[in-house]
């Protein structure tokens, strides 16, 4: 494999004096600082409802000191079989929020984001990558990574991706192979308990062990490169459901069929066409360089992003040392020389400008997003009520009030395909009013959904609080 240009020769391949790598190493350090503001802001706002309902089962976990079996939270499926995805996740979440609410989860995300942004540089450093150009990709990449770094166990998935890319990495270069096989077992492990996401750590040490097999110049990597696989794939199953988690991810894959995120790759949407591009751009550029481990890791994350687009943000992340050390050239490097005074002036605006927001926000840090959950509404539900709710409030109700059972949240495997659908019906206005609400004793929507206009009109119902988020209608 081609190697990459290491700290102690430069592009030119000349000897860089001690003076210039320390300042090098400087430069990484402010890159990351750099990003740092932008990781507060996105902590501001807890926007998902995955966020409350996981902090609940986290202390309910604690409570009783074993998982829950069965669902204690709806009254549509309560008492139902409940496998949990993020168990491990969830206990952390839980373990944050009892120290200091949900400032203490913003916080604990917040880090998980900022690690994620520290392992795209050292990548990109490892492959020789400057920390200008490297700093200016990560920097632009955020507005298109930003929505999908929520407080939710998909940041395990994009820390462990990365960290297992690094670590194959010391595999196929030839390094003493045992200290690295041995932190991909404990990788493997932890991840498999955080987040069912291992999977795709197995996928792509199986496709980096195939083309280290097929090239010959990486050919006496492949024993080592399948061992990697096979502890991936052993590891995996140390979890407290085994070979359950192929199964329990499939069953999310598809139950989740009319949430976005699930859904496959969209060719009419500019935003994950230039994602997608970018991650096809570091496919290429890595193929370019020879490289078995990024090329193995992109190809998987690219055919994963047509399926279900949530591995889009996965595939930027993979893609942007590639990307940074492909743009790395001399050209590009002499023209960040001769404008060096300019783009200096233009980041520390950027920068200057992200931490004056972030340092104004910091006093709502782990606030409920006001434009998508109400406050006063979920507090006026009457005590033990059975609710019907929008699919998005359902997370902060179990939070919030444990003795209210909620008609939906956002555990789709759980709820299955149908009863989905049929929820989004019934808040669509189809159907017969009485019959779609039956069971339920009070109803929480956002006001501007048809079945809240029906409700108004309704003589059975009251609307007892109203917000802009969602109104609540108790039956009569």
């Amino acid at each position: 494999m081609v190697k990459a240009t290491s700290e102690v020769f430069g592009q030119s391949g000349l000897a860089i004096p001690a003076v210039e790598m320390k300042a090098r190493k400087k430069f990484w350090l402010f890159a990351w600082l750099a990003f740092l503001p932008f990781v507060l802001i996105r902590a501001e706002n807890l926007a998902e409802s995955d966020t409350f309902w996981q902090i609940r089962t986290g202390l309910l976990t604690i409570a009783r000191g074993r998982l829950p079996t069965v669902d204690p939270f709806s009254w549509t499926a309560g008492g139902e079989p409940w496998t949990l995805n993020s168990w491990g996740f969830n206990v952390a979440m839980g373990a944050a929020y009892q120290v200091a609410g949900l400032v203490g989860v913003a916080l604990v995300c917040a880090c998980l984001v900022s690690v994620v942004g520290g392992l795209v540089l050292l990548l990109a450093r490892r492959l020789g990558a400057s920390p200008k150009v490297s700093a200016w990709l990560l920097l632009m990449a955020v507005p298109l990574l930003t929505g999908w770094l929520s407080a939710r166990p998909q940041l395990v998935d994009y820390v462990a991706v990365l960290v297992l890319v690094m670590l194959l990495h010391r595999i196929v270069e030839g390094h003493p192979p045992a200290w690295p096989l041995l932190a991909i077992g404990a990788l493997t492990i932890l991840w498999a308990n955080l987040h069912v996401g291992v999977l795709l750590g197995v996928a792509v040490a199986g496709a980096t062990a195939l083309l280290v097999l097929v090239r010959r110049s990486t050919r006496r990597s492949t024993g080592w490169c399948l061992a990697a696989l096979f502890t991936t794939a052993v590891c995996s199953l140390f979890n407290p459901y085994g070979a359950g988690v192929l199964a329990q991810t499939l069953q999310v894959k598809s139950a989740s069929t009319v949430i976005t995120e699930w859904q496959a790759f969209n060719p009419g949407d500019p935003m994950q066409i230039l994602m997608f591009a970018l991650g096809l751009i570091g496919l290429g550029a890595s193929a370019r360089r020879g490289d078995p481990v990024f090329t193995a890791a992109i190809a998987v994350a690219a055919g994963g992003s047509v399926v279900a687009i949530r591995i889009l943000p996965i595939l930027v992340l993979l893609a942007l040392p590639v990307l940074a050390s492909f743009a790395s050239h001399p050209v590009i490097l002499r023209y960040f020389a001769s404008r060096r005074v300019m783009l200096a002036q233009g980041a520390s605006v950027v920068v200057a400008i992200a931490v004056g927001v972030s340092v104004f926000n910091l006093p709502l840090m782990g606030r409920p997003d006001p434009s998508h959950f109400p406050g006063a509404a979920i507090d006026a539900i009457p005590w033990g009520c059975k609710l019907f709710n929008e699919y998005q409030l359902g997370g902060l109700v179990i939070l919030e009030r444990p003795d209210v059972r909620v008609s939906l949240d956002s555990r789709n495997d759980l709820y299955g395909a149908e009863r989905v659908t049929q929820a989004l019906l019934v808040l669509d206005g189809h159907g017969d009013l009485e019959e779609g609400l039956s069971g339920a004793d009070c109803v929480l929507v956002p006001p501007t959904s048809a079945l809240a206009r029906r409700l108004h009109a309704s003589p059975n119902w009251e609307l007892t609080s109203a917000e802009t988020t969602a109104e609540l209608f108790v039956r009569r």
